[in-house]
């Protein structure tokens, strides 16, 4: 396997060849798009260009906290024209997906943020969910742990808030009911949180639950094939050779897009180096790589000289 290019170091005739090859382009957003906290240069043209080109674009996030309109408000910001609720897929929505396939009209525990939360309600998914603020004493997290109804699924995701209390109650709720079944979505090692700023992901709270209940997680965020199922058929996907997957991360991008059968591209305005790239095991590497998002506008000005 050919070591990844740099899309803007491909001679012109490659250029037009790689952009090309593709008809759709599926991206991850933190790191890609934006910053959890913060903007990346030039990303909004770069969809915008990417759109006049004739290529459809989707994206992608292992984030639920935020709402479909907190979503498009930020595609707003950047000058992303045309990008739509249904363009958009996270955790919450392959989750409700997933409900409503395998666990119909069934209550589920849910360890997800309020926005989360909201869409589950919206969903008319019947949940229950633990925001406790008041000083806990042994005595009222007894309390807390009561389980007056058990649930078909307890549902794991980022959720900025979360407490010791509520991680307490998942593992109850899963060792109290053999037939609960575990379902996770974002499940990221590392948050590129702003420029220079990577913080711990949510992966070693999803292992503490599953230490403690002997349960595996059945995934629908990145990189869960079941979720690059469920893109072929929400997307319609024919010929996935024809997509490439823009990402920051090596397993949760570039590997999920190589196990759909995308093609890969890594960007380094997220967590990761050139270094990092290089030195990842030649499976791993992405099939091209670029500094930043922006880098397409370029590209597509160059094959147009």
């Amino acid at each position: 396997m050919a070591p990844p290019r740099h899309i803007l170091e491909l001679s012109q005739k490659e250029q037009r060849q790689f952009i090309d090859s593709f008809d759709m382009v599926i991206s991850d957003c933190d790191g890609v798009v934006w910053m959890l906290v913060g903007w990346i240069p030039g990303t909004g043209a770069a969809v915008n260009a990417l759109k006049s080109a004739g290529k459809q674009i989707k994206f992608v996030s292992n984030n639920s906290f935020r709402t479909d309109e907190q979503y498009m408000a930020k595609f707003k910001h950047i000058g992303a024209n045309n990008v739509h609720d249904d363009d958009v897929v996270h955790p919450v929505k392959t989750i409700v997906r997933y409900l409503k396939k395998h666990r119909p009209g069934q209550r589920v525990y849910s360890l997800m943020s309020l926005e989360a939360n909201e869409t589950l309600r919206k969903q008319g998914i019947d949940f229950e969910s633990l925001q406790v603020k008041e000083h806990l004493t042994a005595a009222s997290l007894v309390d807390h742990l009561s389980i007056d109804k058990p649930v078909g699924a307890v549902l794991f995701d980022i959720h900025l808030d979360m407490s010791y209390v509520e991680l307490a109650k998942a593992i109850r709720h899963l060792q109290q009911n053999e037939d609960c079944q575990l379902i996770a979505g974002g499940s990221d090692v590392i948050m590129p949180l702003a420029e220079n700023l990577n913080v711990a992901g949510f992966f070693d709270f999803l292992e503490h639950v599953k230490r403690y209940t002997q349960r595996e997680a059945t995934f629908l965020g990145k990189p869960s094939p079941i979720l690059g199922e469920m893109f072929a058929e929400m997307f319609e996907i024919t010929d996935p050779k024809r997509c490439i997957f823009i990402g920051d991360t090596l397993v949760q991008d570039v590997q999920f897009g190589k196990s759909c059968g995308y093609q890969s591209l890594l960007v380094l305005s997220g967590c990761l180096t050139k270094e990092d790239m290089f030195n990842a095991p030649v499976d791993a590497q992405p099939d091209y790589y670029a500094d930043s998002l922006a880098d397409f506008t370029q590209l597509l000005q160059n094959i147009q000289e």
